[in-house]
């Protein structure tokens, strides 16, 4: 029997927040839920399918709960909407020893731990749990933070790789790690998927044997089990069971057996429970036998209807989200990604190494075109060539940044440890001195070797749009990279450079352009850039170029500037229009972050 869903449904009710006297004492408490049900809207036919529907349970303080299910029974979006992950088209109530828990309260009280190990690649463990300790907790002084640190490196066993690189450690490492990160704040209760999953049996047994030890000392501990083995088995001391969105057992390890005999569902001696649990989950639901498990479960589903509580919402002024202001999380977001800088300064250097060998060749083959009348098309070639240069370069670096942090961004922000308006603006710093320093070296051998007016009023104003131009390509990067995937981005990348180098007024003068694509050459942020260099270059009362020849008709640059159509803007309107490009770009980066964390 198929239970309807709400698909207007909005976030997990948010009422009342706890009184922190809860969780004052080590006495037991339980984590419960009713009426829990998600759905997704299907793209093809904006349907909305259910996921969960209509679950309710309990999970017990000293006690380890597996969660077991087939594939798409729904067990990881359980756990991501307990956990606050998901909050869209989610409805239920969430409490623990019977009082409603508010949304926001929720998210000090609960941590979650994906599948997916996320850790930053650059950092020891022990860095890894100190940034962790400095971010979550605030309050405390620097010793005693040292002393949580050291305290999980013993108890996760983690002392003899506590100056191993996190790239470096086994899997069995780093889930445990994982897990530490989110125990430096002492959360009451821990949600894992699959913390298991990818190891072999050894490595798995030894990671649910330190999470049935965290359980033991007195927190909710539920973690989504794949496939576990009999010894596995032995240490989980309650299952919940899922079938295709709906329970079909809830309570001790021991019990699960009996339970399904009385419904004619008996599990062979030579069986581990837990692959028979699974052959029960994954029974057609019209089998008789199924249907009569799932109702007798459902039967303590609340008469409970929920509610759009938009204006509900639970105001608690004790509650603060983040440990840190965010002026100190942007210091230690800036400390850590300094320290991963220095620390693999790969791609820096070889930034740094791809532009030096552009700007060689190029300098090679354009050497002392500057000043020459009769040479001027192929020194203006080297400054369209150069936006090129710095814009690829910059695009291609950025492309790659977020993908490899976008897990951690997603998992520290969600679990409070900093804001994504700190991390924005850590990352905006961050990239500056990288563009400037790869940039600059491009540009002042160019320059140079290439014989361009030695002036530095003209150095500095050419120098100054190839950093706007390459920041502009860098913050394109980022949003490409923060939307789509690393090979559809560079695709993508390449589709806006192709049309907006087209309006650019060097392939199709301005004077050729027709009435339609004028407008268009007036939003292409190539063409500011190319203005703004042959602004640089060729006007603010140059003289004439020499002619090497007995007559060079673009000797006087006026005859020049004229042929092309161009500079029509002056320099100052050319700056405008980038950094009107440059404030868009940055803004859309922003938003597509905050989308990226919402959705995932």
């Amino acid at each position: 029997m198929a239970l309807s869903v709400d698909t207007s449904a909005i976030p997990m009710e948010a009422l009342e927040p706890l009184q922190t006297e809860i969780f004052s004492g080590p006495r037991e408490f339980e984590l419960s839920f009713r009426n829990v049900s998600y759905c997704v809207k299907q793209k093809h036919d904006r349907t909305h399918s259910a996921i969960l529907k209509n679950l309710s349970g309990s999970f017990q303080s000293g006690r380890l709960v597996g969660i077991l299910g087939p594939s798409g029974a729904g067990k990881s979006s359980l756990l991501n909407v307990l956990s606050g992950f998901k909050k869209t088209n989610v409805t239920g109530q969430l409490m623990v020893d019977g009082q409603l828990l508010s949304e926001r309260r929720s998210r000090k009280l609960v941590s979650y731990t994906r599948q997916e190990v996320t850790l930053w690649q650059c950092l020891t463990v022990e860095e890894s749990l100190r940034y962790a300790a400095e971010f979550k907790l605030g309050h405390c002084t620097h010793e005693q933070k040292q002393t949580k640190v050291l305290e999980l490196l013993d108890i996760l066993g983690l002392q003899r790789c506590a100056d191993t690189l996190t790239a470096d450690i086994s899997g069995g490492q780093a889930k445990r790690l994982s897990i530490g990160l989110e125990l430096v704040s002492d959360p009451k209760v821990m949600l894992l998927d699959e913390p298991t999953s990818g190891l072999d049996s050894v490595a798995a047994y030894q990671v649910l044997a330190y999470v049935r030890e965290l359980a033991a000392r007195g927190r909710v501990i539920a973690c989504v089990i794949h496939q576990p083995n009999s010894q596995q088995m032995q240490l989980i001391d309650d299952l919940f069971v899922l079938a295709k969105g709906r329970r079909i057992y809830n309570g001790p390890t021991n019990e699960m057996v009996t339970r399904f005999a009385s419904f004619e569902l008996h599990c062979p001696v030579s069986y581990n429970p837990a692959d028979y649990a699974l052959e029960v989950a994954s029974l057609e639901q019209e089998d008789e036998r199924l249907e009569r498990l799932m109702m007798e479960e459902e039967k303590d589903i609340f008469d409970y209807k929920p509610t759009r509580l938009a204006t509900e919402k639970c105001v608690d002024e004790s509650y603060q989200r983040y440990s840190l202001t965010t002026f100190q999380q942007l210091q230690l977001l800036l400390h850590r990604t300094a320290m991963c800088v220095v620390k693999d300064s790969y791609q820096f250097k070889a930034r740094i190494g791809i532009n030096l060998a552009i700007a060689s060749l190029l300098s090679l083959a354009f050497y002392s075109t500057g000043n020459n009348a009769d040479r001027i098309w192929a020194n203006t070639a080297v400054l369209i060539i150069s936006l090129y240069a710095i814009f690829f370069t910059s695009l291609f670096s950025a492309v790659l940044v977020y993908p490899r942090e976008s897990a951690c961004l997603v998992q520290e922000s969600k679990n409070n440890w900093y804001s994504l308006k700190a991390y924005y603006w850590a990352k905006i710093i961050v990239e500056l001195p990288t563009l400037f320093c790869s940039s600059l070296v491009f540009v002042v051998i160019v320059y140079f070797f290439t014989s361009q007016p030695l002036e530095w009023f003209r150095f500095g104003m050419f120098t100054l749009v190839c950093l706007l131009f390459g920041w502009i390509s860098q913050m394109l990067g980022l949003l490409l990279g923060s939307l789509m995937p690393i090979q559809i981005s560079l695709f993508i990348a390449l589709l806006v450079l192709v049309p907006a180098s087209l309006f650019s007024g060097y392939f199709v003068p301005l004077r050729d352009a027709g009435p339609f694509l004028r407008p268009l050459m007036y939003v292409s942020f190539v063409r500011y850039a190319f203005e703004g260099v042959l602004n640089s270059i060729y006007s603010y009362d140059r003289p004439n170029l020499e002619c090497p020849e007995v007559f060079c008709y673009f000797g006087k640059l006026k005859h020049f500037l004229s042929f092309i159509s161009m500079p029509e803007l002056a320099y100052g309107y050319d700056l405008l229009g980038l950094c009107a490009w440059t404030v868009v770009l940055m803004a859309a980066v922003y938003l597509s972050l905050q989308r990226r964390i919402k959705i995932l």
